[in-house]
């Protein structure tokens, strides 16, 4: 039950360093998904040279190999220029092309209450990719604006549709001093997606593999797997000298607990 409710996906971020250089392709990525027994990758525009040549290439493998795909760029919702809208108009598309049911973006500054004109823009981002498919999963963002569970509420609050949802960073809560467990029974109702990953002691340090660092994982997990809806659990830490290495340490962690 726990892997058809919680498929486990891995990420461009573990190879985001080989992807830059050459050293892989994102060919090369999809099949280390299949290779290692994820679930699915979560394909990112910044951490994908040739995004917008290989979106077909792509979701052609993923089908191939049966795995699940999720889409995540660092475009923001409430963007006041035009450049801004066009890039969301873009990555929207471009989730819908690989055929992933969800994007990730980040809030971004919050609007005030009384300022119309940005919620207007953000409903209409909402509505493209409801248009086009495709549900926005708004991430707790690492920094600010745009990271805590107060600025995410209010814009889930504000725009109340089934095609802007929550994908819940569990390691950026606590960058914040928020408690993730409270976080996520307030949102998780809302919720489609978590990153998984665990933190370091110092908060300047990069996120670790689950079960590494400091965050309380087995809590965090349980308040996740208490939800009732499908969520998918993708792994967010970078892979530095030894990515297949830690993906395999983190999805034994998650497979051992269930």
């Amino acid at each position: 039950m726990m892997r058809l409710q919680r498929p486990l996906l891995i990420s461009v971020m573990q190879f985001e360093d080989d992807l830059k250089s050459g050293k892989r392709t994102i060919s090369d990525v999809i099949d280390a998904a299949q290779r290692l027994g994820a679930d699915g990758v979560e394909l990112r525009r910044e951490g994908w040279p040739a995004w917008d040549e290989e979106l077909s290439t792509a979701r052609q493998r993923i089908e191939d190999l049966g795995l699940q795909v999720t889409y995540a760029t660092h475009a923001t919702l409430f963007s006041d220029d035009a450049d801004g809208l066009q890039t969301l108009h873009d990555d929207i598309d471009a989730a819908a092309a690989l055929g992933s049911p969800i994007i990730r973006f980040f809030p971004g500054p919050v609007p005030d209450v009384d300022d119309d004109t940005s919620w207007a823009v953000g409903r209409e981002i909402v509505d493209y990719a409801d248009d086009h498919g495709v549900v926005i999963a708004l991430e707790n963002y690492a920094r600010t604006p745009g990271g805590t569970l107060a600025e995410i509420q209010s814009v889930l609050d504000r725009l109340q549709t089934p095609a802007l949802m929550a994908n819940i960073d569990i390691g950026n809560y606590w960058l914040h001093n928020q408690d993730t467990v409270e976080a996520i029974h307030a949102v998780g109702d809302r919720a489609v997606s978590a990153h998984i990953k665990d933190q370091p002691a110092d908060r300047n340090g990069a996120p670790a593999v689950p079960g590494d660092g400091v965050l309380p994982i087995p809590l965090i997990l349980a308040a996740l797997d208490e939800l009732p809806q499908h969520l998918y659990y993708i792994f967010e830490f970078r892979g530095g000298d030894d990515p297949e290495g830690r993906i395999k340490r983190a999805l034994t962690y998650m497979r051992r607990r269930t």
